[in-house]
């Protein structure tokens, strides 16, 4: 896991997604990095190959396909 190796490089003011997926290309534990992230709106960085902005996103657009209540 390269977020181990080097955890301020996640952490990176203006990381935008590309840079986000570059570094995490390939690790084994992207989906389930991913899915924590997404659990746990209150993180900041690189998660899962995503950045904040683009969890929030998702989690908009999953909580929309759901429908209200």
């Amino acid at each position: 896991m390269r977020c181990r190796a080097d955890p301020d490089a996640y952490f990176a003011d203006g990381v935008r997604a590309v840079g986000a997926r570059a570094l995490c290309a390939g690790c084994g534990f992207l989906e389930a990095c991913r899915s924590y992230a997404l659990d746990r709106p209150a993180l900041w960085g690189v998660w899962g190959g995503t950045t904040r902005l683009e969890r929030v996103s998702l989690r908009r657009r999953a909580s929309a396909a759901v429908g209200p209540g």
